[in-house]
């Protein structure tokens, strides 16, 4: 039977594609790698991993010892973990996207702390796809994301609804309509938020099943970047209404409507189906759903 050192190392190989490399991380000789591989590959007489000259290829075979190794190391570090902090604070690794991050994480975790005080938080905000990445690799307990999850293994729990707003700077020419159809985004110039966005992925789908093309002349993570080109008419811009009510508000910028064609989402609350269900986590996940406006989505909606 495989020892943890053996899956550990395993999983470093896996990851970086090279052994040497996974030596280096791990802090130990590459023969030593390759031997626990070779003495793996013994064990279950079977090829973990396809020999190339730049990297190593990982089989059918490798991919299924992978991820039952990484819920044993995880549920392994869980228990080490709760052991010791018995006595002490319970850690939390929370993960958001960065509509979330930017608009009510700090609200969420300021009522999570007022009311469990034991609660170590530690926060983690980038797009869907790092979020969804780093809960595979047991980097994060519990996450709020506003993208699509694709990995099966990861649970999702619709929490709240949002929508997307086509916004546009006060100079622009659609500043001063009323109404709008989505052809009107033809071949627009757009300011959009980075690959791996949800609300990148969203926006390109509805124009993608609507046979709108448009162009992307720029792209950056940064709310505040983008609302910046979008005010000295640059493009038009994607974000979600929570972003930019206060833009809106001080007539930074416009929302231009886009009618008949539905931009609502949801964002979703997301954990790993393998591993523990932690007091913490079910504390976050309670007071998520009290929060005013993170109304559960009726069945159906």
């Amino acid at each position: 039977m495989a020892t943890l050192k053996q899956l550990k190392t395993f999983i470093a190989v896996a990851e970086y594609k090279k052994m040497n490399e996974a030596a280096k991380r791990l802090y130990i000789s590459q023969p030593t790698v390759s031997q626990i591989i070779l003495d793996l590959e013994h064990e279950y007489q079977t090829k973990l991993f396809e020999r190339f000259p730049k990297e190593l290829k990982i089989t059918p075979a490798g991919t299924l010892l992978l991820n039952s190794a990484r819920d044993i190391v995880a549920s392994h570090e869980h228990l080490e973990q709760s052991m010791k902090n018995i006595h002490a604070l319970r850690p939390l690794r929370i993960g958001a996207t960065l509509t979330i991050g930017n608009t009510m994480m700090g609200t969420i975790i300021e009522t999570l702390q007022r009311h469990y005080p034991d609660i170590d938080v530690t926060v983690f905000v980038d797009n869907t796809k790092i979020i969804e990445q780093r809960m595979i690799q047991n980097e994060l307990d519990i996450a709020l994301v506003e993208g699509i999850i694709i990995r099966q293994e990861i649970v999702t729990e619709p929490i709240t609804e949002d929508s997307l707003c086509v916004i546009c700077g006060k100079n622009h020419p659609f500043a001063k309509r009323t109404s709008g159809n989505i052809e009107d985004l033809r071949h627009q110039n757009f300011i959009m938020r980075e690959k791996g966005s949800g609300t990148r992925a969203i926006f390109e789908n509805i124009m993608l099943t609507n046979h709108i093309p448009f162009i992307i002349k720029w792209e950056c993570s940064s709310r505040s970047a983008i609302v910046d080109a979008v005010r000295h008419n640059l493009g038009l811009g994607v974000l979600s209404k929570r972003c930019i009510s206060e833009y809106e508000r001080n007539g930074e910028i416009m929302i231009c409507p886009v009618e008949n064609v539905s931009m609502k989402r949801y964002f979703y609350l997301c954990y790993h189906q393998n591993r523990p269900i932690t007091s913490q986590m079910k504390d976050f996940t309670g007071i998520v759903k009290t929060m005013p406006d993170n109304k559960t989505p009726s069945p159906g909606k």
